[in-house]
């Protein structure tokens, strides 16, 4: 066996991992909260791979945990809160774990995936489930997705088992054409990961982890097949997509690497690579911000992007390659949206960022009901931001149905609400999931789906 295959063993053993683990807060690092935070069950893999955390000499309490600082005291001006609201539906899903939702906005429909059922389809007008796939192998051996890759042109991309039943599936990307909900295509991924950089769409294909580790393919939408491939070394890469053209921001994959980081643009026509900007050290892939790549680094001699200590967030500009760092007391992270990043903390609290400056602009106590558990580090964790940019506010859920508006400029509470929920048990590290939908919001929370709509103070 090689070396390259031993580190892609164990990278893959890293990331299932790290697929299972339930972080302390919601201002974890972007790509490893976009994985875990959605998850829906625990599962046996923890103990296969532990031996191999134990190897890297990861800690991931502390790799998960501290990506965002506590409240600095500044609070924002009072506004009028509103607490009204109309609940258009709320429809129970027929399974609780749910990994993943995503909505089709040519369809008019939200899409969701879980242990088992690969996929369904729920009318956002009414709430109705319209049609549903479940899984070949409903065994809870498989790979909890972080998220859909999306809609588009009709057809819906989503992650089903490779190998269903197996003790490793293994993961497919499949293209389902969603008015005759037939597979259109699959493709089958090296990495197990279901994330949000797994596979991306872009101006004329999607970009996808190929069957080998350390390659993506580009693939027509329709039919799936290749259009073109790119291979790399002693690094590992996210996909991103810019202006609808594909870019890899690459990381070294251990200390034997070069010790630099990468933003490459691969061609939409051809995959033709052309490095945009280098690095010095490793980095964390945060997210886009208009035509701008950020990446997180370590400034302190921290082993570890979770450890406690000084930050840079680099700005990468893919039009001019230029570069600018600003140093920081924590690592940024979290939902980037119209040049903020919204994070968070442990506490419960919610954190915009500036993504030109990595400034703290506010933070605010969501005032969030998140339970904990006998261990005082785990606790229930509030949905990520749904952003209304029209509204400017950030949208909040926690598991037990409440939510709150945050004024996108201020922090201030615009909004309070509650969906009334089944009781569940507390479930340390899990959060629910919340999408904008045009001035409304849908959310799901262990198998209960629904769309509300707020109703923001007059004149705000």
């Amino acid at each position: 066996m090689s070396a390259d295959q031993n580190t892609d063993q164990l990278d893959r053993a890293l990331r299932d991992v790290l697929h299972a683990w339930t972080p302390l807060g919601p201002g974890a690092p972007a790509d490893i909260a976009d994985r875990i935070v959605r998850r829906r069950r625990r599962r046996n893999l923890v103990r296969v791979t532990g031996a191999a955390l134990g190897l890297a000499g990861i800690t991931l309490g502390a790799v998960i945990a501290t990506g965002a600082g506590a409240d600095d005291g500044a609070q924002p001006p009072a506004a009028r809160v509103s607490k009204q609201s109309k609940l258009l539906w709320q429809t129970t899903l027929p399974a609780k774990s749910w990994d993943a939702c995503t909505l089709g906005a040519d369809t008019g429909d939200v899409y969701c995936r879980g242990m088992e059922y690969d996929t369904l389809g729920v009318n956002a007008l009414s709430g109705k489930v319209e049609w549903q796939r479940k899984a070949k192998a409903a065994n809870g051996s498989s790979t909890p997705s972080g998220s859909m890759p999306g809609v588009r042109d009709g057809v819906l991309y989503t992650y089903a088992d490779h190998a269903p039943g197996a003790s490793r599936a293994g993961t497919d990307l499949v293209a389902l054409d969603v008015r005759s909900r037939q597979v259109l295509w699959k493709h089958e991924l090296a990495d197990d990961s279901r994330g949000r950089t797994s596979a991306v769409l872009f101006d004329g294909g999607i970009l996808a982890n190929s069957p080998t580790f350390k390659s993506v393919a580009a693939l027509d939408g329709t039919t799936g097949r290749t259009l073109w491939t790119y291979k790399w070394k002693k690094a590992d890469c996210d996909r991103a997509v810019i202006g609808g053209v594909p870019y890899l921001t690459c990381s070294p994959d251990s200390e034997k690497a070069p010790q630099q980081s990468t933003v490459v643009r691969l061609d939409p026509a051809t995959g033709t690579p052309r490095t945009v900007a280098t690095v010095k050290g490793p980095t964390l892939y945060i997210g886009t911000d208009g035509e701008a790549v950020l990446l997180g680094g370590m400034a302190g001699g921290q082993k570890f992007f979770g450890d406690p200590g000084p930050a840079t967030l680099t700005r990468v500009d893919t039009r001019s390659g230029s570069v600018t760092k600003h140093r920081l007391d924590r690592l940024p992270t979290g939902v980037v949206a119209d040049g903020l990043i919204l994070g968070g903390d442990r506490s419960g609290s919610a954190i915009a960022y500036s993504a030109e400056s990595g400034k703290r602009l506010w933070s605010r106590d969501l005032g969030l009901t998140l339970r904990k558990a006998t261990d005082p580090t785990m606790r229930e964790l509030p949905s990520a931001a749904a952003v209304d940019l029209t509204s400017r506010v950030a949208y909040y859920l926690d598991p037990s149905g409440h939510l709150v508006g945050l004024d996108l400029d201020s922090g201030a509470v615009r909004w309070r609400g509650q969906v009334p929920l089944p009781k569940s048990p507390m479930e340390a590290g899990i959060a629910p999931e919340l999408m904008s939908y045009g001035h409304s919001l849908i959310g799901q929370v262990d198998g209960e789906l629904f769309r509300i709509t707020p109703r923001l103070p007059q004149g705000s």
